[in-house]
């Protein structure tokens, strides 16, 4: 080192043990942020003061640093760009705050937040340059994690859409099986409850459809999953003077919450559809309301005859489902004529 960067060092400590002079006050009063300044009078602008915490952020010894200039914290991956931008910031004496990656004497890198300031006497002549310097290489590692889980999260995605397109395929081609094998039979009875399997199968591929709102998360939203099981009902009933209303409010459900509570509506609807009079119109309504710590589904149908009670298996198979989720049944009457098929499930089994 020059003989005349030690005196300027043992200077600078002086005045900034003293207190005496602003920039080196400060330096003293923010010890815990590294922090350097250099002198642009002097060739190549070196630095002249380097407190302790920029010794221990960058690795190297006061010997090190004094009288170079700070570009030895670059390496292979700094941005040179930002550099030149710093650079002539420097040059026009104005301020210029950067993030930079910068290599520590051991060759390990860090993120450096570094804010340069320069310091005139009273008639506007440039004296030094303050620089502090904050690593910030966490803030970096969150946003790469981040970016990492994001990136996940879009594979894992991709990945669920296939899985549940190749699995409604599989279901659609079950169903298109039972439809061939039913048409080819003479027997009522296996016709129609091949129907039944046909249905259920169709509710369940419902499960397996694209995502309305893809970015709303995981799990099904029971809205969609009921309208589009009771619209695929009617239609394959055939039935033309069938009239759906929906009062359905949006919710999330539960994965395994889903196949159960499509599952049921089925039942529900296919019994309902079943024993209906074919000749009068049907007016079914489905609603879904969350009422405090409780969700609750309804089925009403101005018909007549309790159409679920009436099929055995399929009051024990929705009575199953609903034990499944936690849920509770009720049958209510409807004036003037009709029903109320009435579900209650704590939201926290059920909602998402």
């Amino acid at each position: 080192m020059d003989p005349d960067d030690w005196q300027l060092t043992e200077r600078v400590w002086a005045r900034a043990r003293s207190g005496k002079g602003d920039p080196f006050a400060a330096a003293v009063r923010a010890t815990r942020m590294a922090m350097i300044i250099t002198d642009p009078r002097r060739l190549d602008n070196p630095i002249v003061f380097a407190n302790d915490a920029f010794l221990r952020l960058t690795g190297y010894t006061r010997l090190d640093v004094t009288g170079r200039n700070c570009r030895f914290l670059q390496g292979p991956d700094t941005d040179l760009d930002e550099v030149a931008r710093i650079r002539e910031a420097i040059a026009a004496e104005r301020d210029v705050k950067s993030e930079l990656l910068n290599y520590r004497k051991d060759g390990s890198t860090f993120h450096n937040a570094v804010f340069i300031s320069p310091v005139h006497d009273e008639d506007g002549t440039l004296l030094f340059f303050f620089a502090s310097q904050l690593d910030v290489s966490e803030r970096y590692a969150l946003a790469q994690e981040r970016d990492r889980t994001r990136a996940a999260l879009e594979t894992n995605d991709l990945l669920l859409r296939e899985v549940g397109h190749r699995a409604r395929n599989d279901l659609q081609m079950i169903a298109a099986m039972l439809a061939l094998q039913s048409s080819n039979s003479g027997d009522p009875a296996v016709r129609a409850a091949l129907g039944e399997a046909i249905g259920r199968i169709e509710a369940l591929g419902a499960l397996y459809r694209e995502p309305v709102h893809p970015q709303e998360g995981a799990g099904h939203d029971l809205a969609d999953l009921l309208r589009e099981i009771a619209d695929t009902l009617v239609a394959a009933s055939g039935r033309a003077h069938v009239t759906l209303a929906f009062d359905l409010a949006p919710l999330r459900i539960r994965p395994d919450a889903a196949a159960p509570l499509a599952l049921i509506l089925n039942e529900v609807l296919s019994a309902i559809l079943k024993h209906a009079d074919p000749s009068q119109a049907l007016r079914l309504t489905l609603r879904v309301t969350r009422e405090g710590e409780a969700v609750l589904v309804e089925v009403e149908e101005d018909g007549s005859g309790t159409a679920l009670e009436a099929d055995g298996f399929a009051t024990t198979l929705v009575d199953a489902l609903t034990r499944q989720v936690d849920g509770t049944r009720q049958l209510r009457e409807r004036q003037p004529s009709g029903h109320v098929i009435a579900f209650r499930f704590k939201a926290a089994r059920v909602a998402a």
